[in-house]
């Protein structure tokens, strides 16, 4: 190996022997690369015009000196889970045969090449881009500064997608992928995953054969037209938080009871103060007089903020429907249980609350059939055990271990 050292930084850079740096042509390799290497004393020691000094004989107002060389097209990525291939129409399948597989000669340039965009309506007008395989990369700039900026974003992407009617799962900060567009076409990403092995054909076969051979398939104006649809949600009501939902949704999938319910009850309570708010003290006075006498009855727990009463009063006024409001009334005491006694909930009352979502977020909107209304929530794991078992070999093995 031959090192070089930047004299902009001090960053020592390594390339293989016989390497020209003059003929790579690579405008990621800084101009400023120098054979005569200074090493760095010890942790003691910053760069500065270069050289090493001492911290302590550093200017007032010393900062680590950058590279002049940009970061480009630095970006946050996630992807859309399970995993997924996107095609702009019916031709553009890459139709990816069992050969190609088993040979691990198929093109994984192709999975990561880009095949729409989003509309993100931010400052930079920097649009959302989704590639073939499902990764959907923002930019890292100064409308997503950190990359808990970048989580938040894409979670509101996700979350938008799952409004309108295509599954997709939540984006943890342990999960977030760091890329960049690479040569103007395709998405690359540093942090391994499968998506990258698939890319750079190093999955092992067994690892290949399900995403490759039977991906999910998403249609690019399905995507678009689903995002369309849950960002008009996500703009409509201002205090409505995309995590909780999206969250609930795959904590519902995965059968976490006790998450699900938690989050999706979140939803609930930012949806029920949005409704309260707009569309029952807006219109109080247009109400029966049966509703107003029940309003006097409760108005206790609702100046102590007690949800159930404003819930009860969005039935009454006939804002939310009874079926609704005897979902939300049954999520509320299981939510309650769990949160005082730490009893788990049953996944029935969890896709209740689920199915009664819908209705409360098409309210708030005035939105009608929200496509989230196609989701179930039953994932694509099979939960059951095998119908005939047989624990044999287990037995004879537990007495002689």
């Amino acid at each position: 190996m031959k090192h070089y050292q930047n004299t902009e930084t001090g960053m020592i850079h390594a390339f293989e022997d016989g390497i020209d740096l003059h003929n790579l042509n690579n405008r990621n390799i800084p101009t400023t690369l120098s054979e005569d290497i200074k090493p760095k004393p010890d942790d003691s020691y910053v760069w500065h015009q270069g050289d090493w000094i001492k911290q302590e004989d550093a200017p007032p107002g010393y900062t680590q000196p950058v590279s002049s060389i940009p970061s480009y097209n630095p970006a946050w990525m996630a992807y859309l889970l399970p995993y997924t291939a996107v095609h702009r129409d019916g031709a553009s399948e890459l139709n990816i045969s069992l050969d190609q597989i088993n040979a691990n000669s198929y093109d994984g340039n192709k999975l990561a090449e880009v095949v729409a965009v989003l509309p993100l309506g931010t400052p930079s007008g920097l649009p959302a881009l989704i590639s073939y395989d499902g990764a959907i990369a923002i930019p890292q700039c100064e409308d997503f500064p950190s990359n808990a900026d970048g989580v938040s974003k894409l979670n509101e992407i996700l979350c938008s997608i799952l409004l309108g009617g295509v599954d997709t799962e939540v984006l943890h900060s342990d999960a977030l992928v760091v890329g960049s567009l690479q040569d103007g076409i395709r998405l690359f990403a540093y942090t391994p995953s499968i998506h990258t092995k698939l890319r750079l054909n190093w999955a092992a076969t067994t690892d290949r054969l399900q995403p490759l051979m039977s991906p999910r398939v998403l249609m690019v104006v399905e995507i678009q037209k689903a995002y369309s649809q849950g960002q008009q949600v996500v703009k409509a009501i201002h205090n409505f938080s995309a995590f909780f939902l999206l969250n609930g949704y795959t904590a519902m999938v995965y059968r976490n009871n006790s998450d699900a319910l938690n989050n999706l009850w979140i939803t609930v309570e930012q949806l029920t103060e949005y409704l309260w708010a707009e569309r029952y003290v807006k219109n109080k006075r247009t109400f029966s007089a049966r509703v107003a006498k029940c309003h006097d009855h409760v108005n206790r727990a609702i100046q102590r903020d007690q949800i159930w009463a404003k819930q009860q009063l969005l039935r009454l006024s006939k804002i939310i429907s009874k079926e609704c409001h005897k979902a939300l009334s049954q999520a509320r005491c299981k939510r309650n249980d769990l949160v005082h006694y730490g009893t788990v909930p049953d996944l029935q009352i969890v896709e209740a609350l689920w199915k009664a979502l819908p209705e409360l977020i098409e309210v708030a909107t005035g939105i009608s059939e929200l496509g989230m209304r196609r989701l179930l929530g039953s994932g694509t794991n099979a939960w059951a055990i095998p119908a005939r078992r047989n624990f044999d070999e287990w037995t004879e093995l537990a007495v002689t271990v």
